[in-house]
């Protein structure tokens, strides 16, 4: 098993038949392996050069060019939102990327930022755990393996 298959595994009961957005997706392979469960699948980036062919196969995965710190969806549009290995490429736009995910996530959905990589896992312990503390939102952090799951809860 690939590790974007182990993490979709993880995540499996947040995405079964549920309306998904990957957020930040780069080349949308969690999109990917998460549209074998859900209902849609919504993956978003500033540009398509790094998307991978597979994405056209898949017919509940749309892929859209934007900025996750302004995104067009309407407020409560996702059950699920996910930013997969993204989030140390966000740093520096990290509080504006979260409460965009959080707008656009349904009431008692759930915001996973899942890392696997040890540049996430440093921006995760030093900028994104002091940001949601202070921002007094509930979180949960998981670290099995070689993932670090930081879930926030709407």
């Amino acid at each position: 098993m690939t590790r974007v298959e182990e993490a979709v595994q993880r995540l499996r009961s947040e995405l079964e038949q549920k309306e998904i957005l990957e957020a930040a997706c780069g080349c949308a392979e969690f999109s990917i392996h998460a549209a074998k469960y859900a209902k849609t699948v919504q993956s978003i980036d500033l540009d398509s050069r790094r998307l991978s062919p597979k994405v056209k196969g898949c017919q509940n995965l749309t892929f859209c060019e934007m900025d996750v710190t302004a995104m067009s969806y309407k407020d409560d549009s996702f059950d699920t939102v996910v930013l997969y290995n993204a989030i140390g490429h966000l740093w520096d736009v990290l509080g504006k990327a979260v409460e965009e995910c959080l707008r656009v996530l349904r009431v008692g959905g759930n915001l996973h930022i899942i890392s696997s990589v040890k540049m996430d896992k440093h921006v995760i312990s030093h900028d994104l755990i002091p940001m949601v503390q202070q921002k007094k939102h509930s979180f949960l952090v998981t670290e099995e393996g070689m993932f670090t799951d930081v879930q926030i809860k709407k």
